[in-house]
């Protein structure tokens, strides 16, 4: 009898949860799901946006002129003793000695699990570029998101992205 509930209600729980997700993907966005090696991570962006996602690549989505782009990583992080704060730190001091000028870094969430959300902008040949960044750590992985554009066009894109940000679900992959 147990067998024949979870034949019958199994197919059926999984097409709710297929239904639910197709109704929480605002009008204009399309859901994505990127899995590779260790890496299981699922959000929803523009449908205008071009994605350019790849095995080598990671997930990069650009704005449909190209001028902005978003990247999302995840890396191990190799030893137990590396937390957020000390990878951040890592993170940030590189940035920095590469130019970045940061307005803020503060303790934020992403994907619902404790974050650093930092904005700053580096210049990039003659053009100044604005930076949001989160990053966190989930079991032994280090995940960025960054969203980059040119200084002037930044807020332009500042809504979707955000609607991308809240999006964001990192699964654990055992």
């Amino acid at each position: 009898m147990a067998f024949l509930f979870f034949c019958i209600l199994l197919p059926a729980s999984a097409q709710q949860a297929g239904d639910v997700l197709t109704e929480e993907v605002p009008e204009g966005y399309v859901f994505y799901r990127y899995q590779y090696a260790y890496l299981d991570i699922s959000l929803i962006y523009p449908g205008k946006w071009l994605n350019y996602s790849s095995q080598e690549r990671g997930i990069l989505i650009n704005t449909p002129d190209s001028q902005g782009s978003i990247m999302i990583s995840g890396h191990p992080t190799f030893r137990e003793d590396n937390t957020l704060e000390k990878l951040w730190a890592e993170n940030k001091e590189s940035l920095e000695l590469a130019g970045a000028i940061f307005q803020e870094s503060v303790p934020d969430t992403f994907s619902g699990y404790p974050a650093i959300k930092a904005l700053h902008t580096i210049k990039i040949g003659n053009n100044i570029h604005q930076y949001l960044r989160y990053s966190t750590v989930v079991d032994d992985m280090f995940y960025t998101f960054s969203f980059q554009a040119p200084a002037e066009e930044f807020e332009k894109y500042l809504e979707e992205v955000l609607t991308i940000v809240h999006s964001v679900l990192i699964k654990t992959v055992e």
